[in-house]
């Protein structure tokens, strides 16, 4: 919708004619009429006395607050994940400008966006500078989508920005953060619609969600797990720490894909800083990724929706996992090993 739009429906929503609109703004109602034919705009100095008058205010005037459907957000996610694949991070994280200076307060886009940059730089980013700059750019949307009036996008950008903000360790702001969020909601939504498509007979639709719903359950356990391992670890309790990776790696037999299977395994070791184990974990993972298959071949993907070039982000995320390895502190106890230079040069 654009201003001229706006003008008229605020107009005739609130029972003004033109004459009147350019009465109490001291113009003529000609020049009303141009506005609403989208001929001219107004003066600059009459476009907050005309918000007043029309009860609104200068974001929806001026066409900022223009509702986009999921569909149209899907719809850049797809053009920017391409662009992203075709022309490199750099290209993509443009695009993603120019698309949010057209929809600055639409919090759902920019929360996506913010997660899309991330995502970027997992599996395209080639260079610690484009993922700096993917990071402090993505950073920057979740800040605005927390102010937005979508209290649902604002809240997933705040526990986005919160987990940044734990990473880097600033903990001060990651708690300032958490204490806004609300506590956990009780009643399930997607549950209620899942009963509802039952009850209609629409059980693929149902089953679409129910697939949706299993696969969070579980990684957020596979998830809590890891964590859980992390701090066995870091307790000195190293026993437990493998128990709980055991049981991670039960919980993500499920999906079929062994990567997830290996990766509390993985955490451990590192903690414990098993160079061995972590090399041999390592090459499974890695030996995974590239074997990864097409998802619907998982007893929990039967309804999902690929897309070209799904299968091929598992082979780039274990290319960019070699290189955070061959940059990050954590992991500098293997980079001089000849077994992991041989990984590196196999899959980079």
């Amino acid at each position: 919708m654009q201003m001229k739009d706006i003008i008229r429906q605020k107009r005739r929503e609130y029972g003004l004619t033109q004459e009147q609109v350019a009465d109490r703004l001291g113009v003529t109602a000609p020049a009303v009429n141009k506005w609403e034919s989208g001929a001219t705009y107004p003066d600059v100095s009459l476009l907050a006395p005309l918000a007043r008058l029309l009860r609104t205010d200068l974001n929806t005037l001026l066409c900022f607050r223009e509702e986009l459907t999921k569909e149209d957000v899907a719809g850049y996610i797809n053009e920017v994940t391409k662009l992203a694949w075709r022309e490199g991070a750099g290209s993509a994280r443009e695009r993603i400008r120019e698309i949010v200076k057209e929809y600055p307060s639409n919090g759902e886009l920019l929360y996506q966006m913010g997660t899309m940059l991330r995502g970027i730089s997992i599996i395209t980013a080639n260079t610690a500078e484009e993922i700096r700059e993917n990071s402090v750019y993505a950073a920057e949307l979740y800040r605005q989508a927390a102010e937005c009036d979508d209290v649902r996008a604002a809240d997933y950008a705040r526990y986005a920005l919160a987990s940044m903000y734990i990473q880097e360790g600033e903990y001060e702001k990651a708690q300032n953060l958490i204490d806004c969020l609300p506590e956990e909601n009780a009643m399930d939504k997607c549950q209620l619609q899942i009963s509802i498509l039952m009850k209609q007979k629409e059980y693929k639709e149902a089953a679409r969600l129910l697939e949706q719903s299993v696969s969070a359950s579980l990684q957020k356990a596979n998830l809590q797990l890891n964590l859980l391992a992390d701090a066995a670890v870091k307790e000195g309790d190293t026993d437990r720490a493998w128990k709980l990776a055991e049981y991670s790696g039960k919980i993500m037999e499920i999906y079929g894909w062994e990567y997830f299977t290996h990766i509390t395994a993985f955490t451990v070791a590192m903690g414990e800083k098993d160079a061995d184990r972590s090399i041999k974990l390592l090459k499974k993972m890695l030996e995974s990724l590239e074997d990864a298959e097409d998802i619907r071949k998982s007893i929990l993907f039967v309804h999902a929706e690929m897309k070209d070039g799904d299968t091929s982000v598992w082979k780039q995320m274990g290319k960019n996992l070699l290189m955070s390895m061959e940059r990050e502190e954590e992991f500098a106890f293997l980079r001089d090993r000849d077994d992991f230079r041989e990984l590196v040069k196999k899959y980079s």
